[in-house]
Formats: structure tokens, C-alpha cells, sequence
């Protein structure tokens, strides 16, 4: 195996498919990247049984051949590498040789027939979205997604009706995104044959692509979805991954709950508000904001072994009585959620202060729904 190629692209395509390598396989083949050349093309791979990340780059092949490495040492060594070009090498499979400039360097390497074959997705339904549109959907609600269970470690993705639905919770907090799908959606596969999207995609696969996705809205992304399995495409860059199997919670009844209790606010103030708040926390220290109303005038304040704080915040009341009525919330949470709202004023909707509580856009004509749920306190 012998190539030349230019430093970046190659540095880029094995940062990227080294996202989905493992960390914690069995097979130990699973901690590397696979590099396999054929012709004018490298293509590097990484795969932890359940995702792969295939990205191909154009080299000037020499003798084709395929090698496994440590992804981490190799992307090092590439980008400190003194020139703009780099010798790639394999006289065997057991080092090798990689020279730019007056630089040589030796790794170790694996036989690349030991790497596991990726299970290829079949084409059952399919559709292109704009890569732009794709990349909103999964960062305008990342923050969402649990780190703990399972099943909510995951983005689901859903159609109904006319809409394009992608959703995360972490059961403490929702954050869900959606689309016209005749805005959005490019298939006519999809339209024909009257398929339904419905989707719980694993966070790791969500994040991984998300570094990869630029904000173009002329690229398309096409996504192919098998049984179990989904295939999402662009350019030189492919991503399998397998697709979880059980249910998300039941987001609809959440989000189309009607309350009681309606303000508008500032997103810039209260976000400044909560960030005042955060400052007296730690990762060990995590008390809860205390928010109350009097006179259309909204009350934070928070206290801790830190210090404490206290201020207000003009609000519009829409509906309900707010006279004597509080609520403790997770300020990190509260933040989060505003700063993905991408608007001036928002409007919040309160049942009890024990009750999930719903972030909206002010004059109900956007295309979010934010979720959180506060804290009881004694006090």
C-alpha cells in the first residue's frame, strides 16, 4: 500500500471517522481506523459494531491496499508534520512509514482483512433533506438528549400529518424541532409510497454527524433507512449506524397539554438572569432558582453557600392568575432551552408549580416547543 496526499483533507477525514470508533469493544481491531485505498482513493473508516463512518479523500495512489492504525497517534502525527504533503508507505502490516519534508515517522499498524465487514444498509425508504435544515434539527435540541437511559439516549425523528418532527428528552427536560415536510423533505420515493418517518437515531451517531454537517441549505443530505438501520449520505462522507428499538415517551400529550397560567418575557433578560443565577453553582452545588409574580413584575432569586441573588423581570400575563404563585426550576436548564430559542420574546406556559412547564414562541407561529420540569422544594 503507497500514497501521496495533501496534509488537511487527510488530517479532517480521520478526525471525523475516528468519532466512531470504540472504546470499549471486545475486538481490539475496533479501536483503530481502517484505511483502505483502491486506485485514486483512500477511503478511512470507523466502526464500533453499531456505527460506522466511512469518509473517502482523492490520494495519488501508488499500490493499493488496506491497514488498520490508532487513530489518535496517526491524526497527530499527520498534522505536525512539517510539510504540506505526505509519503504514506506499507511495506508490511506490521509498521508503517509516513514521510513529509525531512520527517520520517514509523507506527504500528494492523492488517486491514482483520477489520470487521460493515453490514450494508439496504435501500427500503428514502429521502433527501437539505444539509442545513438537518444540522438545525439536531443542534436546535442536542441538549436535550439523556445521558443515562437508554432508549432517551437518542433523537427521535417522526412525520405526522404534515409535519416533520425531531425530538430528545433527558425525562428531566424536551426539546422538540419541526417542519413542514413539503419545505423540507425531497422524496419522492417517500411521497409515492406513503411512508412514514419514525425514527429513535442513537445520540452518539447524532453528534458525530452533526460535527460533519455545514450550514449550506444547497447541499442535500440523502438518509436511507432499512429495518433496523439507517444510512445517511453526503458527498465523501457516509454514515451507518444501527437504529433503536423500543419507545420514546409519548412527547404529543406533553407538548399539547393546555395551561392555565401564560406570560411573554425576554429572552435576552431572562437569559442574562439565569446566567447571574448559575454563578453562584458549582457541579456540586445545584440549587434550584425560585420564581414568583407580583404586579406583572416577575421575581428570581436564587441562594447558596456562595451568596445569593434577587431580581425582576418585566413580563406580559397572557392568562391566569399568578397571585401567590411560585416555581423552582433548574437554571442550567432554563438557559439552555433559551438559547436555543433563537427569538426576542417567548411566551411560557405554567400549570402547578409541580407540573412541566412549556417554552413557546411568543405569537405561537414558530417551530419549537421546549420542555422543562421543576424542582418541589420545601421551602
Amino acid at each position: 500500500m503507497k500514497f501521496s496526499v495533501e496534509k488537511t483533507p487527510l488530517y479532517e477525514a480521520v478526525s471525523a471517522a475516528s468519532k466512531a470508533c470504540s472504546q470499549k469493544s471486545a475486538l481490539n481491531i475496533l479501536d483503530g481506523i481502517l484505511m483502505s485505498l483502491e486506485d485514486n482513493t483512500l477511503t478511512i473508516t470507523g466502526y464500533d459494531l453499531e456505527i460506522a463512518i466511512k469518509i473517502s479523500i482523492s490520494v495519488e495512489g501508488h499500490e493499493n491496499g488496506k491497514v488498520v492504525t490508532d487513530p489518535r497517534l496517526f491524526s497527530e502525527m499527520v498534522k505536525k508534520m512539517p510539510g504540506e504533503i505526505i509519503d504514506f508507505t506499507l511495506s508490511d502490516n506490521k509498521t508503517i512509514k509516513i514521510t513529509s519534508g525531512k520527517s520520517k515517522f514509523n507506527i504500528a499498524c494492523k492488517p486491514g482483512e482483520e477489520f470487521p465487514n460493515i453490514i450494508e444498509v439496504k435501500k427500503g425508504s428514502s429521502f433527501n433533506i437539505s444539509e442545513k435544515i438537518l444540522k438545525e434539527l439536531f443542534t436546535r435540541i442536542g441538549f436535550a438528549v439523556s445521558r443515562i437511559n437508554a432508549e432517551l439516549e437518542s433523537v427521535k425523528i417522526e412525520t405526522d400529518g404534515d409535519l416533520l418532527y425531531a425530538v430528545a428528552t433527558d425525562g428531566n427536560r424536551l426539546a422538540a424541532k419541526y417542519y413542514n415536510i413539503s419545505e423540507v423533505l425531497d422524496s419522492q420515493d417517500l411521497q409515492e409510497s406513503d411512508n412514514k418517518i419514525d425514527l429513535l437515531i442513537p445520540e452518539k451517531a447524532v453528534s458525530s454527524l452533526v460535527k460533519s454537517l455545514s450550514d449550506d441549505a444547497e447541499n442535500k443530505i440523502n438518509v436511507s433507512v432499512d429495518t433496523n438501520q439507517i444510512c445517511i449520505s453526503k458527498e465523501n462522507y457516509i454514515l451507518i449506524s444501527r437504529l433503536i428499538e423500543g419507545k420514546f415517551v409519548n412527547y404529543k400529550r406533553i407538548i399539547d397539554t393546555v395551561f392555565p397560567r401564560v406570560f411573554t418575557v425576554n429572552v435576552k433578560e431572562l437569559s442574562l438572569s439565569m446566567e447571574r443565577c448559575l454563578l453562584l453553582m458549582s457541579d456540586k452545588l445545584k440549587i434550584p432558582a425560585l420564581c414568583s409574580f407580583k404586579d406583572g413584575v416577575m421575581n428570581i432569586s436564587c441562594k447558596t453557600a456562595y451568596g445569593a441573588i434577587d431580581e425582576e423581570i418585566t413580563v406580559e400575563i397572557k392568562e391566569g392568575d399568578f397571585e401567590d404563585y411560585s416555581i423552582h426550576f433548574n437554571p442550567r436548564f432554563m438557559l439552555e432551552a433559551l438559547q436555543k430559542t433563537n427569538c426576542e420574546e417567548i411566551k411560557i406556559s405554567l400549570e402547578t408549580n409541580i407540573r412541566p412547564f412549556k417554552l413557546t414562541p411568543k405569537d405561537d407561529n414558530g417551530d419549537f416547543v421546549f420542555i422543562i420540569v421543576p424542582i418541589r422544594s420545601n421551602n
